[in-house]
């Protein structure tokens, strides 16, 4: 049920807000339940897309790239702009945006939503960073009353923890049309394309399994990086090491459907995560698993979780998580595979997310949470 335009939410988001797609779409939606959108978030020198958005946008600059400082910076100038500012809801994506909004809606009693879109401690891997988080989390936690995440572990692991309730709204695509442009060639002629996009290419994702795989490999197969992360100066780095330039690209950040062009002409989409054996309930699909599936891609999923879709719905090959011996043999093994198969298995994946992951469910699930909220 739409709301009366006099109502007015700030959301908050840490990541680039042009290719954050959760966001994208959060934002989207409550434009359309007749909210003023203001979208908050730090500045990139990614600017595509931000003439097409349909609300209202601020990028506050930062001299900070990584790290406590860039944290810290941004936590400030959030906190003193909120201060300034008149909302009826804030909306904080993840924990690092949560300590600014919590206090100015205990200042100024505004309501609050926070959207917990990971186990965000669990992403921390240094020691001492990951205890500074823990303590944030275990002082704000449970004097939050609407919460949202992305999954019933998390939901679960959180509610039994600090008895706060919460609702779950999963990630969901985009539904992607095609065009002829879309048909167009972009991959070199007679490859296969193995490929890892979106904005999380960091430590324990895979990568660096993925381009030692690569010596592994005949030479028809290239593997393309497309978007950002902590770790490609490394990866590029590894790619002269062993002399691979020729079967790895690089391709930086894209607009979406620029990017899924690429998704849509690879041979398959690699998801990886390492993660601890006590911490596989708390495993998030990350939305890049969407996009390949929404695009009918077959998948190589590498993550120690009882949480694999791709198993389940036979959507591609499951493996030993980190292991490039494991990932070449899937990789040939998908390569031997009759056409007819590999399209089955892409198709019982896009299914899947059809099914489970559709946009009407998550306008329902925002509108509900607003609807209680306000």
């Amino acid at each position: 049920m739409p709301i009366s335009l006099n109502k007015k939410i700030i959301v908050s988001v840490i990541s680039d807000i042009v290719t954050d797609q959760r966001v994208q779409k959060e934002c989207n939606t409550f434009r359309k339940m007749g909210y003023d959108v203001l979208l908050i978030g730090r500045k990139s020198k990614n600017t595509f897309l931000l003439n097409e958005l349909n609300y209202k946008i601020i990028r506050f600059p930062n001299l900070f790239r990584r790290g406590p400082l860039m944290y810290l910076v941004f936590n400030m100038q959030l906190f003193f702009y909120l201060l300034f500012k008149k909302a009826d809801v804030l909306w904080a994506n993840d924990l690092d945006t949560l300590l600014p909004n919590f206090v100015i809606s205990r200042l100024k009693r505004v309501r609050l939503v926070y959207d917990c879109r990971e186990y965000f401690t669990l992403s921390v891997y240094k020691k001492l960073s990951r205890k500074m988080w823990e303590l944030l989390e275990r002082f704000l936690f449970p004097r939050l009353k609407n919460v949202i995440t992305v999954n019933n572990s998390i939901k679960q692991v959180y509610e039994d923890k600090y008895k706060v309730p919460i609702t779950v709204i999963r990630n969901v695509p985009y539904r992607v049309e095609t065009n002829k442009a879309d048909e167009e060639v972009i991959i070199p002629p007679g490859k296969k394309i193995l490929i890892i996009q979106g904005n999380g290419i960091n430590e324990n994702r895979g990568a660096e399994e993925a381009v030692l795989t690569m010596q592994f490999l005949p030479e028809i197969f290239n593997l393309y990086f497309i978007g950002k992360g902590t770790i490609l100066h490394k990866l590029k780095q590894m790619v002269l090491d062993l002399n691979l330039s020729d079967k790895v690209t690089f391709i930086d950040v894209l607009p979406y459907n620029e990017m899924m062009k690429y998704t849509r002409q690879s041979f398959l989409g690699l998801i990886f995560e390492k993660i601890h054996f006590t911490d596989q309930h708390m495993f998030a699909l990350p939305n890049k698993l969407f996009d390949y599936l929404i695009l009918s891609r077959p998948i190589i999923f590498g993550v120690n979780t009882p949480c694999d879709p791709i198993k389940k719905y036979h959507a591609g090959l499951s493996i030993k998580p980190q292991n490039p011996n494991a990932l070449a043999n899937a990789i040939h093994q998908l390569m031997l595979t009759s056409p007819c198969e590999r399209m089955a298995m892409g198709e019982r994946g896009r299914q899947f997310v059809l099914d489970h992951h559709h946009l009407p469910t998550l306008v329902d699930k925002l509108e509900n949470v607003l609807e209680s909220v306000c």
